[in-house]
């Protein structure tokens, strides 16, 4: 018996981490400036301001705390996007041009110094980073060893500045690391979706209330007018559905539960998602929905069969979508007057 070799499922999806190797210096500077936002939409700065390229003096992203920019009252980012972790040869040009700046009051001293390497901090810098006691002999050293020339910034170090440095807070200059900068991107659903393709766990579906609410009140009815065809005589009211038929009722609001809770998800996380989704099933069913049927019954069971077999691919919820869900969706169509399952119109009786 011939057994076809077994085919090869292709690479994983990169990782929101590899995704962020593959950014270059422009782009990363804008996901640190996305996460500084989305800290401005949490009420901790009130404004957030770009400032990185020629004449930044040292300065890619401010977070703001107030409008005046006064000592301790703001942060900086400082971006740095190189192919390796960063050394402290690399550092020390960017530490010398933020000192002198803030020494010659160009701008008040940051509350933080966020130091955010694309590839991290390299052990000898991170030694340095978290050990703020050497950080001010190492640069005046650096400084002075160099007479005052980093190469990309030149300052002599006078006896004045040379005080400043000793005196300097330098518990402030910290890394930001890209675990912490994505943690913060991520607390944005939707902009963490369009960047990285990932979406936060779905929580547990809504409890599902004892007797069906007016929110509910569109899909009872449908079904309420099959199980009326079904025994030939009207059922008007919940209380009125015949015996054999009230565990497929209440199967029916299980599975409406079911995608409800998707649908909630959706609205929190990815807004728009699961009316497209709905779009989608009601272009999929359609074949099977409105063939000609014997009955209302006939044609909710046989759509019923075929919403989970759906192959949903483009939809973003697609990788949380539950087992119920596609049936639920399709009693979400039902309650929105999109579709109904018996061939007359649907009456407009309470339960």
């Amino acid at each position: 018996m011939h057994h076809p070799a077994a085919y090869h499922p292709g690479p994983p999806p990169p990782t929101p981490e590899e995704r962020l190797l593959a950014l270059n210096e422009d782009e990363w500077e804008e996901f640190i400036k996305a996460c500084a936002e989305q800290l401005r939409t949490e009420g901790k700065y009130v404004l957030v301001k770009h400032l990185g390229g020629a004449g930044d003096k040292g300065r890619d992203i401010g977070g703001y705390s107030q409008i005046q920019a006064l000592e301790d009252t703001w942060d900086l980012y400082q971006a740095k996007c190189y192919a390796r972790p960063l050394t402290p040869s690399e550092f020390a040009p960017e530490l010398a041009k933020f000192l002198t700046n803030v020494w010659n009051k160009s701008y008040a001293r940051p509350r933080n110094y966020f130091l955010c390497a694309s590839r991290g901090a390299g052990t000898s810098l991170f030694d340095l980073l978290t050990n703020p006691g050497e950080l001010g002999p190492w640069i005046s050293k650096q400084w002075k060893d160099k007479n005052g020339d980093f190469g990309s910034f030149k300052q002599a170090l006078s006896p004045e500045l040379e005080a400043f440095i000793s005196a300097f807070p330098f518990h402030i200059v910290k890394e930001t690391t890209s675990s912490t900068l994505l943690e913060i991107h991520s607390r944005n659903h939707t902009r963490h979706w369009e960047k990285f393709g990932t979406l936060p766990n779905r929580g547990p579906n809504p409890d599902i209330p004892s007797r069906p609410t007016i929110e509910e009140q569109t899909y009872v009815r449908a079904l309420l007018k099959v199980y009326a065809e079904e025994v030939g005589t009207a059922v008007s009211d919940i209380s009125a559905i015949p015996l054999k038929h009230q565990k497929h009722f209440s199967a029916q609001r299980r599975v409406f539960y079911s995608a409800e809770g998707l649908s909630r998800f959706s609205r929190d996380k990815l807004p728009g998602a699961f009316g497209a989704l709905l779009d989608e099933i009601e272009t999929g069913i359609g074949p099977v929905l409105y063939a000609p049927y014997p009955s209302g019954m006939n044609r909710l069971t046989e759509t019923m069969k075929l919403a989970p077999s759906l192959k949903i691919e483009a939809n973003a919820l697609k990788s949380r979508l539950q087992a119920a869900d596609l049936p639920g969706a399709c009693h979400h169509l039902a309650n929105q007057s999109r579709i109904t399952w018996t061939d007359d119109e649907p009456d407009t009786s309470a339960f």
